[in-house]
């Protein structure tokens, strides 16, 4: 994929002034790179990708600088996307078995790669043996075994009880995911010893499905149950990753902060209305920065210890190609103002190759485009997916071209490796000089770091180093800019459109 301005020599070999080899071993990216399993990589020739399928693409995924994979859930469920789990303790048969994962977390372990496993606990499926002993209690009238673990009512409620005549259950996602009742300690005891069993097999991290559900409208029980997982989770591993998905806005997010949580996926910063995007497609560097560092800062204000979970789009979200109008230097844009940001960055498995889908969950879910030329090395698209992929050029075209999006985004990777402590590093907003240019500060744990990054797409921008208290610093890496730009930046502290500089800040004297 070719940028807005064509090939420009160098745009993406970044100027790394730092041996960033020694400091990625020291401290990792941050990243993490989403994974919908069934269209990821298909290891046996069924067309369904498998968790074999991953592991054969674990040097792709550490080429972008992943600290950590995600996988969407991955247990059995008789529906193609498992989020109506059948046995928390197995693997779906068309991924593999628990042997397959057990050597997919080996091999990840060895890269430096952690495992986040989908964790789905406000329902299961009707046909989870929980649900099904459960209803069996209440037609025999049992008060103990299941019958606690849900949530049934008597002459009213939102579905039937199969077998009764006036006995009912809660689904607040369908009659097909019965809800469970989180505040039976039985029901509380499993979800324990599922994060447990998983953590015996090398999990490092959990993404918690509809936090902003597990109590509906309650967001004081919800933010407790928080704690409960959170705490659980750490309680077998102090150092899993905990992030939370609550689609909702930033006044209830903060609140979901105060259980601890590590991370609450940042809604309102992504998809086409949110901060990345719209900064992206309009220019607006400045404001994004402004708004960004305001947005950790409330975070740490509420929980300290807890760091930001910045994104573009998701598997339930149209695919940020199309909000940026196929536009590639609007991608390369979104891509520095999300991936240089502290925190963890999470990134959906074929963004950084500009794929396409929107509409029915299936189309955001379909396969990764490892060929636009050879089909048989792709996945087969989710069964009721009714769009086919825009993108022409996948892995394999992009793999040797300097100024494809997947250059750019492995740039980045390096980059980001290269600055130890940025997941936990405090942001600071630049005095804006130009719309268009998005400056900040981060202080990590060895020091202060500035970035800048001109999301013009069109126009260069002059950046004041003496009026941004940056005349002292040292250029650290660079991308986007061709030896004269660094010329031009050097003598006039010129950034041409699309690009960034990193600066490092004067060594402390004591």
């Amino acid at each position: 994929m070719r940028s807005a301005g064509g090939r420009i020599a160098l745009a993406l070999l970044c100027l790394l002034l730092l041996p960033w080899g020694s400091l990625a071993a020291e401290s990792g990216s941050g990243i993490v790179y989403e994974i919908f399993v069934g269209s990821f990589a298909d290891s046996d020739g069924d067309g369904v990708g498998d968790l074999k399928g991953v592991e054969g693409k674990l040097d792709y995924i550490a080429s972008l600088g992943a600290e950590y994979i995600w996988l969407t859930p991955i247990h059995p469920s008789p529906s193609y996307h498992h989020y109506d789990v059948t046995d928390y303790y197995a693997v779906a048969p068309a991924f593999g078995t628990l042997q397959d994962f057990d050597s997919l977390a080996a091999a990840c372990a060895e890269k430096g790669i952690g495992v986040i496993l989908d964790l789905v606990v406000n329902h299961t499926s009707v046909e989870h043996p929980w649900f099904l002993s459960a209803c069996d209690d209440l037609k025999a009238g049992r008060t103990e075994g299941f019958r606690d673990y849900y949530l049934f009512s008597r002459g009213s409620g939102q579905y039937p009880v199969p077998g009764t005549e006036d006995w009912y259950y809660e689904g607040a996602f369908g009659g097909h995911m019965p809800d469970l009742n989180l505040d039976c300690p039985g029901v509380r005891q499993e979800i324990a010893d599922v994060i447990a069993f998983w953590q015996g097999h090398g999990v490092k991290g959990f993404r918690l499905d509809a936090t902003t559900s597990y109590y509906t409208g309650d967001t004081a029980r919800n933010t407790e149950f928080l704690r409960f997982i959170t705490e659980t989770a750490k309680s077998g591993d102090p150092d899993c990753y905990v992030v939370g998905e609550a689609w909702t806005n930033e006044n209830t997010i903060l609140e979901l902060y105060q259980s601890g949580i590590d991370s609450l996926f940042n809604f309102p910063a992504s998809a086409a209305e949110g901060t990345l995007i719209k900064a992206a497609a309009k220019g607006k560097g400045a404001a994004a920065a402004e708004k960004m560092a305001d947005w950790q800062e409330k975070i740490r204000a509420v929980s300290p210890s807890s760091v930001d979970a910045p994104f573009l789009s998701n598997h339930d979200q149209a695919r940020s190609r199309g909000m940026m109008a196929s536009n590639g230097r609007q991608m390369k844009t979104a891509a520095m103002l999300y991936l240089l940001l502290p925190g963890h960055p999470f990134l959906y498995y074929g963004e950084e190759i500009g794929m396409s889908g929107s509409g029915r969950d299936e189309n955001k879910r379909l396969p990764m485009l490892w060929s636009g030329a050879d089909e048989t090395q792709n996945c087969l698209p989710p069964a009721d997916a009714d769009q086919e992929q825009r993108l022409t050029e996948g892995v394999a075209q992009q793999d040797g071209d300097p100024d494809s999006l997947l250059s750019w985004y492995r740039a980045l990777g390096r980059i980001r490796a290269s600055l130890p402590g940025w997941t936990r590093g405090v942001m600071a907003a630049l005095p804006a000089q130009n719309a268009a240019l998005c400056a900040y500060t981060v202080t990590g744990e060895d020091g202060v770091t500035a970035v800048l990054v001109n999301t013009s797409l069109r126009q260069s921008v002059s950046a004041d180093r003496e009026a941004l208290g940056l005349q002292e610093w040292e250029l650290q890496a660079a991308l986007g800019l061709t030896d004269e730009a660094l010329q031009l930046w050097h003598s006039e502290g010129k950034i041409p459109p699309c690009a960034c500089v990193i600066l490092r800040g004067p060594e402390k004297t004591e």
